[in-house]
């Protein structure tokens, strides 16, 4: 299991629940601080698991990160792309070119260089999981400014033209689609909207990893393309 973002928040979450369930995980990201903090977590729980440094915004490395992988395993069962930044709820108004592209590069551009670079393992196998890691800015304008909230909406597009185009190949794609979780990312953030989850708090890391298990699990091999919310509620009332 390749984990894109893995090294911090819902994707460091993820790669130890992984990593207990049985599969053998990379540890992606760029902090390779806490990605060797994570890997050595996992192996101190007598399970597998190696840090890759990645830039998911640079084509060369998102190519050398899968020639390592290979190398180490030989081959890449499950792509999770969860590396991701939020924009402060700027307005276009607010938003200058440079965030505006920074943004889109890391939230759309890097799933897109690293499905590109793994896709061709999975169809030349007959099989693959891809979990793309949305939002619920995936759904409604309002978890995120005005950028966050369109690259959120693309990445949904992102996962569905890939079930349609690579869905018979034996590629399963879904879209994990968290709301406020208590992560690096949000911490700081004053959010109003807590108040309105029926659940009445942010959620946790592990909730969310949790439920991207499932999506690369057996059980879920009839979901293509879907859209996997995990909000606590928030989004019922929009």
């Amino acid at each position: 299991a390749f984990i894109i973002g893995g090294t911090s928040g819902i994707g460091e979450a993820t790669s130890k629940l992984f990593a207990k369930e049985g599969a053998k995980v990379v540890v992606g990201g760029r902090n390779e601080e806490e990605g060797k903090r994570i890997v050595q977590e996992i192996s101190d729980n007598q399970n597998e698991a190696i840090f890759v440094q990645v830039d998911t915004t640079k084509a060369d490395e998102i190519k050398q990160a899968t020639k390592k992988i290979l190398d180490q395993y030989g081959t890449i069962d499950i792509l999770y792309n969860g590396a991701g930044i939020h924009d402060g709820y700027k307005t276009v108004l607010d938003t200058e070119e440079s965030d505006y592209d920074k943004i889109m590069e890391v939230n759309v551009k890097g799933p897109y260089l690293a499905t590109k670079a793994v896709l061709p393992i999975f169809i030349e196998k007959g099989n693959g999981t891809i979990i793309n890691v949305g939002s619920q800015a995936t759904l409604v304008a309002g978890p995120g400014g005005s950028t966050y909230v369109t690259s959120k909406h693309a990445i949904e597009g992102f996962t569905k033209q890939l079930t349609y185009d690579f869905g018979q190949k034996g590629i399963k794609a879904n879209l994990l689609a968290p709301g406020f979780v208590n992560t690096p990312m949000t911490e700081g953030i004053d959010d109003e909207r807590l108040s309105d989850i029926p659940a009445k708090r942010g959620g946790k890391p592990e909730e969310v990893a949790s439920a991207a298990l499932f999506l690369a699990s057996e059980d879920s091999n009839y979901m293509q393309g879907a859209s996997l919310v995990i909000d606590g509620g928030w989004t019922v009332g929009r």
